[in-house]
C-alpha cells in the first residue's frame, strides 16, 4: 500500500483535506488602529479584540479630545481664531497693545481735553496699561 493509498483512506486525512478548498477565502491580516500590532486571524469572523493591547475597538481610529471651552467671550473668540488659523495654515502672531510712556501720555492728554473725570482716566490707565495711578500721579503726568 502507498503512502497516497493511506493518506485517502484515513477518516482524518480526507477531513483535513476536505476544509481546504481551492475557492475559500484568503484570511487578510489585521492591523490594531490603537497600538500598532499587526496579526493573522484564525477565521474569517472580525476578531473581538487586539491580541495585544485587548482593546475591543481595535479597528477604529482613536478620537483626538477637543481642548475645553473658554468662558469668556473674549476667549472664545480668540480660541476661535486660533482654530481657524491653523486649520488654515496660517501663522498667528501676537498683536501687542503699544504700552508705552509716549502712548501713556498721549492717552491722559487726550482724555483730559475730552473732559474726563480723574477717576475716568484712571480706570482707563490700569484697564490699558495695566498701572494703578493716583490722582496726584495723573496731574503730574498730563502737565
Amino acid at each position: 500500500m502507498s503512502v497516497s493509498n493511506g493518506l485517502a483512506n484515513n477518516p482524518a486525512h480526507m477531513r483535513v483535506l476536505a476544509q481546504v478548498k481551492q475557492d475559500s477565502p484568503v484570511l487578510a491580516q489585521r492591523t490594531c488602529l490603537r497600538c500598532g500590532k499587526a496579526w493573522w486571524p484564525r477565521s474569517q469572523r472580525k476578531p473581538k479584540r487586539c491580541p495585544r493591547c485587548k482593546n475591543p475597538y481595535w479597528d477604529r481610529p482613536r478620537q483626538e479630545k477637543e481642548p475645553p471651552t473658554p468662558k469668556s467671550y473674549e476667549a472664545l473668540t480668540k480660541a476661535l481664531q486660533e482654530k481657524v488659523y491653523r486649520e488654515l495654515g496660517i501663522k498667528v502672531q501676537e498683536e501687542r497693545q503699544d504700552q508705552s510712556l509716549a502712548k501713556a501720555l498721549a492717552v491722559l492728554k487726550e482724555m483730559k481735553t475730552a473732559g474726563l473725570t480723574w477717576q475716568d482716566m484712571s480706570e482707563r490707565v490700569e484697564r490699558e496699561f495695566r498701572v494703578r495711578l493716583e490722582k496726584e500721579q495723573l496731574k503730574a503726568l498730563v502737565r
